[in-house]
């Protein structure tokens, strides 16, 4: 059921070629399948959506607030007191809270300062933090938090992509290296198979001796072990491609038989590596840097409320007041504003010691130092690490075009010997040996060639730039 879910996939949704009764699978449609339904790209995909809904949680503390209160009290057949007291809160990014409101009282044995007007009192004003509060408060650093970590998220996300895009597009270069290991271990059998026949036939005339059956027998039975290897490592190589193939539903695919790597996608890229300008984007973009960099936001907030909070608070409020005939309907329903009828407040206090705040100040200024270290270090770790890949890569590419060469050679080595055994100046163990080290080069020549392109990726990721070249790859947002 799984092959035929993935049958289906690669016949109808991904962008593959028949020939001979196969299916190619690129690197391409492998890559679609993987930012689609991987278990760990949607994983990453829902990064974003933490992020901002802890954005959006922070941002409530900025909320209006309706509130209300009643309270009543009656005993003994008095009516001792009635209040009422509702309204609207609007507190503002600067600190500063404005409210307004609505109040009614009455009552038998209501205190006097609780005395309205009948139609009841309305009242508009704000409060203001002039000490402790002014420049930062609660609500700001966790808005500034829950901010710095929405970019954390995203750099998490884009690791995510990274480290699962480079597995599948390792195991998708080690899948289509053992195909071609495969077909010329195939190759390698059906001259051996040949050659075999052609000695047989020359002993029966006569014309080598029937030591050289026995080492041209010898040679296929070699080359039909190595066909095995190359068959069970194409096997285990498919199989550990499938890990990353997954339906639309979640479920986990396997490849067909018949579906084939292309051959191209082991080609490096066209453009040469430019370290300086991938340096450079290492060191703005890696997203383990930019989390650390998150990190670092949020400490820097935290110590800024830290210094906020050594400061005396002192807290100013006032508004004006006056009748509540609009509200209530008793008396005048258009109500007169005068600066003479208002209500003010301070409000003052201050620890004496500040050992806490002190203490607290220096704990958060303590993190941010180490973070600061620690994103340093790690910006020094992420620079040697991609020069560290790009020496790597280019000594692999001198290797491909150093092995590229040896193929050369041993295939003239094989033709000269051919050559020589035609007139009968060598042996068929030579030839043999000629084939067998010709054969040799060609799987060590691919197995390079797989190591060059994964080196390309490796290099990307450690770039923390492989999600983005995949996303153009895609013609999809990053």
């Amino acid at each position: 059921m799984r092959t035929l879910l993935l049958h289906i996939a690669v016949a109808v949704a991904l962008p593959v070629h028949a020939q001979d009764g196969t299916q190619v699978l690129t690197r391409k449609a492998l890559l679609q399948l993987v930012a689609d339904n991987h278990p760990t790209a949607r994983q990453a995909q829902l990064r974003n959506a933490l992020g901002e809904a802890v954005v959006r949680s922070a941002r409530g503390a900025f909320d209006p607030q309706a509130v209300a209160g009643y309270s009543e009290k009656r005993y003994g057949g008095k009516d001792y007191y009635d209040l009422l007291d509702a309204g609207l809160r609007v507190p503002t990014w600067f600190g500063t809270e404005f409210f307004a409101g609505y109040s009614e009282s009455g009552g038998d044995l209501l205190n006097p300062q609780n005395t309205l007007p009948v139609e009841g009192q309305l009242r508009v004003g704000a409060t203001v933090q002039v000490g402790q509060g002014l420049f930062m408060d609660r609500r700001r650093a966790e808005l500034r938090k829950a901010q710095a970590y929405q970019d954390m998220a995203e750099a998490e996300r884009q690791r995510l992509l990274n480290e699962v895009f480079h597995a599948a597009l390792s195991d998708h270069v080690q899948w289509s290296a053992k195909y071609q290991e495969l077909l010329i271990s195939q190759s390698a059998l059906q001259q051996a198979q040949i050659r075999l026949v052609a000695v047989r036939g020359n002993f029966k005339g006569g014309d080598v001796p029937a030591i050289d059956t026995l080492e041209a027998l010898l040679q296929v039975q070699d080359r039909m072990m190595r066909l095995q290897d190359a068959e069970l490592g194409y096997r285990v190589a498919a199989l550990q491609l499938s890990n990353h193939l997954w339906d639309d539903a979640l479920r986990p695919l396997e490849l067909l038989e018949s579906v084939i790597p292309d051959t191209l996608d082991m080609e490096p890229p066209q453009r040469p590596v430019a370290l300086d300008s991938l340096l450079a984007m290492a060191e703005s973009v890696h997203p383990d840097l930019l989390e650390r960099a998150g990190r670092l936001r949020q400490l820097e907030v935290e110590r800024r409320l830290r210094a906020e909070l050594i400061k005396p608070r002192l807290d100013l409020s006032g508004a004006l007041l006056t009748g509540g005939g609009a509200v209530s309907g008793v008396g005048d329903s258009n109500p007169t504003w005068n600066s003479g009828d208002r209500q003010l407040g301070l409000a003052f206090s201050m620890p004496l010691l500040l050992r806490r705040e002190r203490g607290e100040l220096a704990v958060a200024q303590l993190g941010f130092n180490d973070a600061e270290l620690a994103l340093d270090r790690q910006r020094l770790l992420i620079r040697n690490g991609v020069e560290r890949r790009a020496s790597e890569l280019a000594t692999v590419q001198q290797q491909v075009e150093l092995g590229a060469a040896m193929v050369r050679n041993y295939q003239r080595l094989l033709a000269g010997e051919n050559g020589r055994f035609g007139m009968g100046e060598s042996s068929l163990f030579l030839v043999n040996q000629r084939e067998v080290a010709l054969l040799d080069s060609q799987l060590k020549q691919v197995a390079l060639q797989a190591k060059r392109r994964i080196a390309y990726f490796t290099l990307d990721r450690d770039a923390g730039v492989l999600w983005r070249t995949v996303a153009d790859q895609l013609s999809t947002a990053p």
